[in-house]
């Protein structure tokens, strides 16, 4: 069983996979983690020093080589990549796509506490975070919405997800 968790900056994607993982007693892994490891740099400075291109790339090919590598997992995904390449059909040919879709307003309240380790938003105050985030997220909408399951920020009851994830993936 190999599930992707897909869906904004600050989403809950980590914090959420972890304790999936944990139920499903299925490995956990962070893709922008993996990023770093590999390449020796964060991905701030990877942003900065070789482009948002070139991190992308790192993404995909770091995202195929864990499907192929690893057997049952829970992934974070970034928040970007289900909207770069084919990533998203991938993920979905290999395993359940979750978006977790939370409120702009509770992006930017979450993204305004940690700031620094997101490039995108970088230098921005609560209202352009606000304005960036509406417009980013409304672009990425479209990928996130072919995921096999959308949670809400307020239907994160943790058994009834396990059981989504057992039905789903039985029925696939």
């Amino acid at each position: 069983m190999k599930i992707f968790l897909i869906g904004y900056m600050c989403s809950g994607k980590t914090t959420l996979g972890k304790q999936i993982a944990e139920k499903l007693n299925i490995s956990f892994i962070d893709l922008d983690r993996e990023i770093e490891r590999n390449s020796g740099k964060t991905i701030t400075s990877i942003f900065q020093t070789d482009g948002e291109d070139s991190f992308r790339q790192m993404e995909k090919t770091e995202l195929s080589r864990l499907i192929k590598t690893s057997n049952d997992f829970v992934m974070a995904t970034g928040g970007g990549t289900p909207c770069y390449f084919n990533n998203m059909d991938v993920m979905k040919k290999n395993g359940l796509v979750i978006y977790l879709n939370v409120a702009v307003k509770e992006l930017v309240r979450r993204n305004l506490e940690s700031p620094e380790t997101r490039p995108l938003l970088r230098g921005m105050n609560e209202l352009e975070m606000l304005s960036f985030i509406n417009e980013h997220l409304s672009s990425r909408l479209p990928y996130y919405k072919k995921a096999n399951l959308t949670l809400k920020e307020n239907d994160l009851d943790l058994d009834k997800i396990i059981q989504d994830i057992k039905l789903m993936s039985h029925s696939r």
